[in-house]
Order: C-alpha cells, then sequence, then structure tokens
C-alpha cells in the first residue's frame, strides 16, 4: 500500500521487529542443532513476542485503514481522527519573557535595596 492519508507508515516501521523475530528463529534453529532445550525456549519466547508486536501493529494498520477509508469528506475524516488541534498563527511582540519571574529569585532593577528578605508566596 502506498504511503496515502490514514497508513501512518506503520507497514514500513515493522521491518526492526520482523528481524528481531527471524534472528531468533535462526538462533532458535542454532540451538536445535546443539539440542540445547533451554536455548530454544528461551529463543522460542523471544520470537513469540516480536511476532505478537508484529500482530497488533498489523491490527492497527488495518483498524486505522478501515476508519480513514470509511471517511469520505473532510468532516468525517475530522470526527474519525478524533479532535485535533489547529493552530492559528497570529502576529504578536509577545517575546515569551514578558511578566516572567522565576520564584524565589530577587533581580536586579526589580527591587530597590540590594537584599531583600525572602518571602513565600
Amino acid at each position: 500500500m502506498s504511503e496515502t492519508i490514514g497508513d501512518f507508515g506503520i507497514i514500513t516501521k515493522m521491518d526492526p521487529m520482523a528481524r528481531r523475530a527471524q534472528a531468533q528463529l535462526e538462533a532458535m534453529q542454532t540451538a536445535i542443532q546443539h539440542n540445547n532445550r533451554d536455548d530454544i525456549a528461551k529463543h522460542l519466547e523471544a520470537a513469540q513476542n516480536a511476532l505478537s508486536q508484529l500482530k497488533s501493529d498489523l491490527d492497527l494498520h488495518d483498524r486505522l485503514a478501515k476508519s480513514f477509508t470509511s471517511a469520505t469528506d473532510s468532516s468525517q475524516l475530522q470526527k474519525s481522527a478524533g479532535n485535533l488541534y489547529q493552530f492559528k498563527p497570529t502576529d504578536s511582540d509577545y517575546d515569551g519573557t514578558q511578566d516572567q519571574q522565576v520564584t524565589g529569585v530577587s533581580r536586579k532593577g526589580r527591587s530597590t535595596t540590594i537584599m531583600r528578605p525572602h518571602r513565600v508566596f
């Protein structure tokens, strides 16, 4: 499936986990050849964990694809995706430092004395 609006690249992100499962299966095959029961069990459990992650990723992809393909227009797409915050940039002269003061710090210029007693607010 090509990159569409509802794809999110989940299929391409499955590759590392698939390689992990394949490496565990190859290690299990080596343990079988050496007749090592403990290593077989360890590699089998790790492969099952990797494969269960792959299955959950594939299920997530299917659910997302179903919800995005059922939406035909933008209002239905908005409802299926949830509330998406839309940024509205505005021009302002606010630089982020106005009216900002660290609690417990007496900065020069904000007090008439050099030392001032600590006050808990």
